[in-house]
Protein backbone atom coordinates (compact mmCIF):
# COMPACT_ATOMS: atom_id res chain seq x y z
CA UNK A 1 0.00 0.00 0.00
CA UNK A 2 3.06 2.50 0.75
CA UNK A 3 4.22 1.73 -2.34
CA UNK A 4 1.35 2.66 -4.17
CA UNK A 5 0.80 5.83 -2.80
CA UNK A 6 4.49 6.80 -2.89
CA UNK A 7 4.02 5.63 -6.99
CA UNK A 8 1.11 8.16 -6.94
CA UNK A 9 2.50 11.18 -5.05
CA UNK A 10 5.43 10.82 -7.37
CA UNK A 11 3.15 10.67 -10.54
CA UNK A 12 1.17 13.72 -9.40
CA UNK A 13 4.09 16.01 -8.46
CA UNK A 14 4.92 15.12 -12.21
CA UNK A 15 2.08 15.94 -13.88
CA UNK A 16 2.01 19.45 -11.69
CA UNK A 17 5.23 20.14 -12.68
CA UNK A 18 4.72 19.48 -16.47
CA UNK A 19 1.89 21.93 -16.83
CA UNK A 20 3.41 25.01 -14.58
CA UNK A 21 6.50 24.46 -16.82
CA UNK A 22 7.62 27.88 -18.88
CA UNK A 23 8.13 27.02 -22.24
CA UNK A 24 6.47 29.31 -25.60
CA UNK A 25 2.52 29.48 -26.54
CA UNK A 26 1.05 30.47 -29.20
CA UNK A 27 -2.27 32.97 -28.86
CA UNK A 28 -4.51 32.73 -32.01
CA UNK A 29 -7.07 35.81 -32.46
CA UNK A 30 -9.44 36.20 -35.31
CA UNK A 31 -11.01 39.59 -36.58
CA UNK A 32 -12.68 41.06 -39.27
CA UNK A 33 -11.62 38.12 -41.19
CA UNK A 34 -8.04 37.99 -40.29
CA UNK A 35 -5.93 35.79 -38.30
CA UNK A 36 -3.21 36.80 -35.84
CA UNK A 37 -0.51 34.58 -34.21
CA UNK A 38 1.04 35.80 -31.25
CA UNK A 39 4.02 33.87 -29.31
CA UNK A 40 4.45 34.27 -25.52
CA UNK A 41 7.66 32.93 -24.60
CA UNK A 42 8.53 31.16 -20.99
CA UNK A 43 4.53 31.84 -20.05
CA UNK A 44 3.33 28.82 -17.92
CA UNK A 45 -0.12 27.47 -19.30
CA UNK A 46 -2.08 29.54 -16.77
CA UNK A 47 -0.40 32.72 -17.67
CA UNK A 48 -1.07 32.19 -21.33
CA UNK A 49 -4.33 31.10 -20.66
CA UNK A 50 -5.21 34.54 -18.91
CA UNK A 51 -3.48 36.39 -21.97
CA UNK A 52 -5.12 34.92 -24.22
CA UNK A 53 -8.57 35.57 -24.13
CA UNK A 54 -11.99 36.57 -26.12
CA UNK A 55 -11.78 40.74 -25.99
CA UNK A 56 -13.35 43.50 -28.07
CA UNK A 57 -12.14 46.66 -28.88
CA UNK A 58 -14.00 49.74 -30.09
CA UNK A 59 -12.74 51.93 -33.45
CA UNK A 60 -14.58 54.90 -35.09
CA UNK A 61 -17.69 54.14 -33.00
CA UNK A 62 -18.14 50.10 -34.36
CA UNK A 63 -17.29 47.60 -31.68
CA UNK A 64 -14.95 44.51 -32.98
CA UNK A 65 -14.70 41.26 -31.19
CA UNK A 66 -11.28 39.42 -30.91
CA UNK A 67 -11.76 35.46 -30.83
CA UNK A 68 -8.69 34.07 -29.22
CA UNK A 69 -7.74 30.58 -28.52
CA UNK A 70 -4.38 29.37 -27.00
CA UNK A 71 -2.93 26.74 -29.41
Amino acid sequence: MKKIIAISSVFALAVVFMASCKKDRVCECNFGGQTDKVTMTDATSRQAKDACVSRSYDMNGTTYKITCELK
